[in-house]
């Protein structure tokens, strides 16, 4: 483990993954009176924006008042394997938190928010055209480059299909991760966030420069309920993947699945289905 002191008290770090539930669990902790989040939901500044300085960075958290037990922020590309060196060079001692999924299903949800943007036609392009899109589906490498930099007590996993099993147990399993009071109420139990059930006004809002918009509608009440009765209209935002396709890829992630399975104890044969 690296060496040094936290820099702005941060205590937490949720360093990933894309499409896995974080905008739920962002939404969920904000409801939270312990717990400091920075006023968006990301500032990518370890992925995108670290020539920006850590000052830039730690301004983002100069607020938080003394009644806050756990301060941090939900970061999907904190996981990647080039930023997590940067990630421990200045927070050693913080706890770290990963989501993970069903990973082709992860990779076909991330493909399908970002094929307008990207203008791919198919996910074998895309996958082509940007290797990321796999390499954030190899949970289990993430994992153990995280554990060169933190002791295992120090990161935790979780799994997106316990939040749709049972969110209340779920929260409950962060905030004690976290060392926050476990029973605190939040919204967002019963809600659906950030699900990618609206493909083609997506698209149209895009082209048209009103993808904010799209998006604040997405995590309103409104938005809620059109997930919700999608869901249970049996009705899906995804295009369906061609049988081979799918089959090489539960083929690619196999042994990934079987590491991560290792460094957690989870069963997850499912994964190779």
């Amino acid at each position: 483990m690296t060496n040094g002191s936290n820099e702005g008290h941060l205590t937490f770090l949720m360093v990933g993954c894309q499409r896995c539930g974080t905008t739920w669990i962002d939404a969920a902790l904000r409801d939270h009176p312990e717990v400091f989040l920075p006023a968006e939901k990301q500032s990518y500044f370890f992925d995108r924006n670290y020539d920006k300085g850590i000052d830039w960075y730690l301004e983002k958290f100069s607020s938080v008042d003394s009644g806050k037990v756990a301060v941090g922020e939900i970061a999907t590309g904190y996981c990647l394997l080039d930023v997590i060196p940067l990630v421990a060079r200045h927070f050693p001692d913080i706890r770290i938190l990963m989501v993970v999924r069903h990973p082709v299903d992860r990779l076909m949800s991330n493909y399908q928010v970002r094929k307008q943007e990207q203008g791919w036609s198919s996910l074998e392009q895309a996958m082509e055209a940007d290797s990321d899109l796999l390499a954030r589906s190899r949970y289990a490498e993430q994992l153990d480059a995280l554990l060169e930099y933190w002791p295992r007590e120090q990161v935790k996993v979780f799994f997106q299909e316990d939040l749709a099993r049972d969110d209340r147990s779920y929260f409950q399993d962060i905030c004690g991760f976290l060392g926050v009071d476990a029973d605190i109420e939040t919204r967002q139990f019963g809600q659906i966030k950030n699900s990618a059930m609206f493909p083609r006004v997506r698209r149209t809002f895009t082209a048209l420069g009103l993808r904010p918009v799209l998006d604040r509608l997405s995590r309103s009440a409104i938005g809620n309920t059109v997930r919700r009765v999608k869901k249970q209209s049996g009705k899906r935002g995804y295009a369906t993947m061609k049988p081979a396709l799918r089959q090489r890829l539960l083929d690619e992630f196999r042994p990934h699945n079987k590491r991560l399975a290792e460094l957690t104890g989870r069963n997850l044969d499912h994964w190779n289905q």
